[in-house]
């Protein structure tokens, strides 16, 4: 779990800590994970999981606090397009597709496809609902739905590019552990092997060519910029976005 609070735009200003959180999954939680999460004050948790991910893995919810259901691409999609990686992968031995292929794919599609650009607006709208919300925005990782939301949230603020990427890229410190657990879990299967091992690393990591594809979906269908596409595409009140959530 990260705030986003505490960046400095390129105006100098700040981004307000304690309102907008991001992750994975609010599943499998210790005493002391629910005790954090209880502190953090939440007044409503943005789940960009398909209706299956948010029914079968359900988030520990506060009481009070608002939940959110945004699927950039759900259950009908998942099984059409196999874009629910986690729960797929099997698909890239049987179908000779990479990891990093399908990924990159995936990031472009994130940014045009229907449901997910209908996902996206609903996001920026339930953030500048409430002047004085505080916000838990996350996927099932947290690194590449809740990723995309997150780079897209500062750069609409005014944050520079490279430390937006930077930000997206960060996942990858905590995927690490995330990788080697799973990988042990899988590495004695009978459908294990060389070209399943690179996909499953490149299917759970944060990678810059996966942001760039987005970014170039992003410019081609704003005009050519991001802010153009957060302004044009998702209809984001910019100036009310910056009013709310920097000092």
């Amino acid at each position: 779990i990260r705030d986003i609070g505490g960046v400095e735009t390129v105006d100098h200003l700040q981004v307000k800590s304690g309102r907008l959180f991001r992750g994975g999954f609010l599943g499998h939680l210790s005493e002391e994970d629910i005790e954090i999460i209880d502190s953090l004050n939440l007044t409503d948790i943005i789940d960009f999981r398909s209706s299956r991910e948010h029914r079968e893995r359900p988030d520990y919810v506060p009481s009070g606090v608002m939940v959110h259901n945004f699927p950039p691409f759900d259950d009908h999609i998942d099984e059409e397009n196999k874009k629910l990686a986690d729960a797929n992968l099997l698909w890239f031995v049987s179908k000779e597709k990479s990891g990093f292929d399908y990924m990159a794919e995936m990031y472009a599609d994130l940014m045009v496809d229907e449901q997910a650009v209908t996902a996206w607006k609903n996001f920026f709208h339930t953030i500048l609902s409430k002047e004085d919300g505080v916000f838990y925005f996350h996927c099932s990782q947290g690194k590449d739905r809740a990723g995309l939301a997150a780079f897209m949230l500062e750069i609409a603020l005014g944050i520079d590019f490279e430390t937006a990427k930077q930000d997206y890229l960060f996942s990858n410190v905590a995927m690490k552990i995330r990788i080697e657990y799973l990988l042990n879990m899988i590495k004695n299967k009978p459908f294990y092997n060389e070209k399943y091992h690179q996909s499953f690393i490149d299917v759970f990591s944060a990678k810059e060519e996966y942001l760039m594809r987005s970014i170039e979906a992003m410019e081609k269908a704003g005009d050519g910029t991001i802010i153009s596409y957060i302004k044009n595409v998702l209809e984001v009140d910019i100036d009310k976005l910056r009013k709310i959530y920097l000092e």
